[in-house]
């Protein structure tokens, strides 16, 4: 069993990004952090749930994973990854994906609800993606909630059960967890998005698995950066200039659109320009461009 210990974070790093908010207009009700120390070693993922899958479609399909928790079961709430969720479902679902599964919490009210979003239904979700999607087929995971890390290079997503873990798990879903599920993919296209704290971690694992030449990852910060709730926007501070602000008000969400271009525009207008809080772009082919569809 993992032992955990959650502090709060400086009020003096909270209190500088509130403050450098002011002169752009914006009010930041939450970031999305809780910092951690733990042990995130000896993770296994089985390949039991790809036994009999992976069939290869004669037409191109599209799958997605989405979680969106605003209010946890046992650490401090979020107020727009709801929304979050609700707008990259509506997104996918007009552009005519094939499944997406959504993962919430238990008290807001969501498009499409598919359970709780625990560390175990979310594994399950994303193996069962993983097992559907063949060699022509695109998926997609897109999470928003609050974000942490071990301050020794690896970061994680917060699930709905964090500290307080269901079915097994402990709510802690570590970059090393999710990368080897999604390393078993076979898709053509992985498209990984997330708005959490500390989520630029991700990157490097995602990066070093085998089928990295499919991946497209868009993170909300660096490995030590912040994700922002913005109540002007009713969205996180990301998911708006990614998704609201570009890929839907600028390019009309054309389902041809590249997402290196989104990530152009996108960070070339966020608040932070540059440094932990910056948006961050890993890209797995940079010979040719990234399509969700």
């Amino acid at each position: 069993m993992k032992r955990v210990r959650i502090y709060l974070l400086g009020m003096m790093l909270l209190c500088g990004m509130l403050v450098a908010m002011v002169p752009l207009g914006i009010s930041v009700n939450y970031d999305r952090s809780l910092v951690v120390e733990t042990d995130s070693s000896n993770l296994v993922v089985s390949d039991y749930y790809l036994e009999t899958s992976q069939d290869v479609s004669q037409k191109p399909r599209h799958y997605a994973v989405i979680v969106g928790i605003s209010d946890y079961k046992a650490i401090g709430d979020l107020n727009f990854c709801d929304e979050d969720a609700n707008d990259w479902y509506s997104f996918l679902a007009a552009m005519g994906y094939d499944e997406i599964i959504v993962l919430g919490d238990d008290t807001n009210s969501y498009l499409k609800y598919d359970g709780i979003a625990t560390e175990h239904n979310a594994k399950l979700a994303l193996l069962d993606l993983v097992s559907k999607a063949g060699p022509k087929d695109t998926i997609a995971f897109i999470s928003s909630g609050h974000g942490s890390g071990d301050s020794r290079g690896s970061s994680l997503l917060c699930m709905w059960d964090i500290t307080a873990g269901e079915d097994g798990e402990d709510g802690y879903f570590w970059d090393t967890e999710v990368a080897a599920i999604l390393k078993l993919a076979v898709a053509d296209q992985i498209f990984v998005f997330l708005d959490h704290c500390f989520a630029g971690g991700f990157g490097e694992e995602l990066m070093n698995m085998p089928n990295s030449s499919n991946v497209y990852f868009a993170s909300t910060c660096d490995i030590m950066g912040m994700g922002w709730d913005v109540g002007e926007y009713q969205n996180g501070m990301w998911t708006y200039f990614f998704l609201e602000y570009t890929l839907i008000g600028i390019f009309g969400s054309e389902p041809r659109t590249a997402m290196e271009s989104v990530f152009d525009i996108a960070q070339a207008v966020y608040p932070y320009p540059k440094g932990a809080h910056h948006p961050q772009e890993y890209d797995g082919d940079l010979n040719n461009t990234f399509l969700l569809w």
